[in-house]
């Protein structure tokens, strides 16, 4: 995970678990089920709900679908993290057994099975969504085949899925898939800080520990995210104990708290996920090193002015486009994070706060004052794009 697999659980083997405790929805861990409900005017064998179970496979636990005497379209996703402009490729085994006769393997008068793998570059959780990247349909009846497909990440967050959709009801239609990879393309970098919706972010203390310390984990969010945890990967690639200190709220924010000891010098992944992992909240990476000789945190290498035009979380690329544009000339910076905005030790700091009424909570002046005292605030009303881009370059100017 931290260096070479992206994917948590690639082999979609064990451990299982009864996807937010539903017996008929036993999923590998770090994998979430999704399906298309049968619309009202579709015959009772078609579109079926499927029941997700492990399967034993070849000595080994595999991750089935099934819809005996029907049809399903149905499949399993996780989102993972990754970088805009970064191309992946996800590859899986899948199998399946389609067929009039019960006896397992069977492919007598087969259905087509049409399993597929699929990228949505953008992080959606849609799994009827255009932009999903799918790859070819395959039939592999009673053998297992690995399906692939190729994908440019346009967030720092990408959904993966796998797919299967029979055509034709069958005694014996169950699906089974294996052994997802995927891997980074070319030169690539990787994201050191995800910032999730709800401005859902982790905060460490300390910020740069050595090997043998024990850190800190608050996570905090203006939305109440359920079902959660924090993962923490050590370089060698392995899981590290997380202990749970407990959730709270803050005024208009969610608080969950957590603590780790490191053992080990290098990079440790943090990811803050919902589901037992498929789904992405926030994630952080930590350099844990002995003896860095680092700037404290917070704090500047010289003093200088720090303006932060901040975006609400209803924006789009083209209002960050539109920002970029008009801020080229004053070097601003620009993200979508509040506290990010307010953080740090700067000779002076102004939040330029583009359309504060559009945040869950109206941001304001007074929230600055009370959470990070010293920060200029001036709200921007603007109501497209272009607005925003004459008006950042007018009040350069001034």
């Amino acid at each position: 995970m931290a260096r070479n697999e992206i994917l948590l659980n690639g082999a979609m083997g064990k451990p299982f678990q009864p996807y937010r405790d539903d017996n008929k929805l036993i999923t590998a861990v770090a994998w979430a089920p999704w399906w298309l409900e049968a619309a009202k005017t579709d015959p009772d064998w078609k579109n079926r709900r499927p029941v997700f179970n492990p399967y034993t496979l070849d000595n080994n636990l595999t991750q089935q679908i099934s819809t005996p005497w029907g049809t399903h379209t149905a499949g399993l996703w996780q989102q993972v993290p990754s970088v805009a402009g970064n191309s992946y490729e996800l590859t899986g085994e899948g199998m399946a057994w389609s067929s009039e006769d019960p006896s397992p393997g069977s492919h007598l008068e087969p259905s087509d099975v049409n399993l597929q793998v699929g990228i949505d570059p953008t992080g959606g959780l849609d799994p009827e969504s255009p932009l999903i990247v799918w790859g070819d349909a395959a039939q592999p009846l009673s053998r297992w085949e690995t399906l692939r497909v190729q994908a440019e990440a346009e967030a720092a967050v990408i959904t993966v899925y796998v797919k299967s959709s029979p055509k034709l009801p069958k005694r014996q239609q169950s699906v089974f898939w294996r052994n997802a990879f995927l891997r980074p393309i070319g030169r690539h970098k990787r994201g050191v800080n995800i910032v999730g919706v709800g401005d859902t972010h982790i905060a460490l203390t300390p910020e740069y520990p050595e090997p043998g310390d024990m850190v800190e984990v608050t996570v905090a969010s203006n939305r109440e995210h359920k079902f959660v945890e924090l993962l923490a990967q050590k370089p060698d690639e392995g899981l590290t104990a997380v202990q749970f200190k407990g959730a709270a709220v803050d005024g208009d924010r969610y608080l969950w708290r957590y603590t780790f000891k490191t053992d080990q010098d290098g990079l440790y992944e943090l990811r803050f996920a919902g589901d037992r992992g498929a789904r992405l909240l926030a994630l952080r990476l930590l350099r844990v090193a002995r003896d860095a000789q680092l700037v404290p945190s917070g704090s500047a290498r010289f003093t200088y002015q720090k303006v932060y035009v901040l975006l609400p979380p209803t924006a789009d690329k083209k209002w960050f486009e539109a920002a970029a544009r008009g801020a080229f000339d004053g070097r601003y910076t620009i993200g979508f994070s509040a506290d990010d905005a307010g953080i740090g030790d700067f000779q002076s700091k102004h939040v330029l706060a583009v359309n504060p009424h559009h945040w869950p909570d109206v941001l304001t002046a007074s929230w600055f004052k009370q959470h990070y005292p010293g920060v200029q605030f001036t709200a921007v009303a603007v109501s497209a794009p272009e607005d925003l881009e004459a008006w950042l370059r007018e009040w350069a100017a001034e």
